[in-house]
């Protein structure tokens, strides 16, 4: 019959070879820190496209009571949020539909910089579209003001709020997931033999 000393050997190396093995589990490995990765950018794009949606419906809301409710210089801003929100409300739905049909587990890490890329490019595109509408905005509140047209104030001053509100969301949105995409670059190296890149973790 085996020693009380034996015993208490035995348990303690079962544990430390159970912590080992717990330990080498929790470890990262190259794969599944892109998982991971993949995982946080499709998640920030679903919460954006969510907020966008929410923004769209919210206005959507308001500018329909508001068209009815109101008049002038007001009724012509409600309007127009309305209407221009039809567009954002397109946007957010396909954009949704695309992030929660996204498949980030299969994308190796050539698709995972191609993905990154693309996003970072359309957000900047969008902020400078957002710059126009604003600017476009403005011009027409200034003719409105000369032409004393209501309609006029109140459609620049809706382009103003509207591409105010997209400049902000787009510039964040990019600053995010340019981060995210820095945090993976940074993990780059080139592959053996010098052909191609490789990640590394940690």
């Amino acid at each position: 019959m085996p020693s009380s000393t034996t015993l208490r050997t035995c348990l303690v190396l079962v544990l430390l070879l159970g912590v080992s093995l717990a330990a080498q589990a929790a470890e990262p490995t190259p794969e599944s820190a892109l998982a991971t990765h993949n995982a946080q950018v499709v998640r920030l794009n679903q919460t954006a496209m969510g907020v966008l949606l929410g923004w769209a419906v919210l206005n959507l809301g308001t500018g329909t009571v508001g068209h009815f409710t109101s008049e002038g210089e007001r009724r012509a801003f409600f309007q127009a949020n309305a209407a221009w929100n039809v567009v954002n409300l397109a946007i957010a739905g396909f954009g949704l539909h695309g992030q929660l049909t996204a498949t980030p587990e299969t994308w190796d890490l050539a698709r995972s910089l191609a993905e990154g890329q693309k996003m970072e490019k359309l957000l900047l595109l969008n902020t400078g579209l957002d710059v126009g509408y604003i600017a476009f905005g403005g011009l027409l509140l200034e003719r409105g003001l000369r032409k004393d047209s209501a309609q006029l104030r109140g459609w620049g001053q809706s382009l103003m709020v509207q591409g105010a509100f997209l400049l902000l969301f787009d510039a964040v949105l990019w600053g995010l997931n340019w981060r995210l995409n820095s945090q993976l670059t940074a993990r780059l190296v080139p592959a053996p033999h010098g052909v191609g890149l490789m990640l590394t973790w940690p």
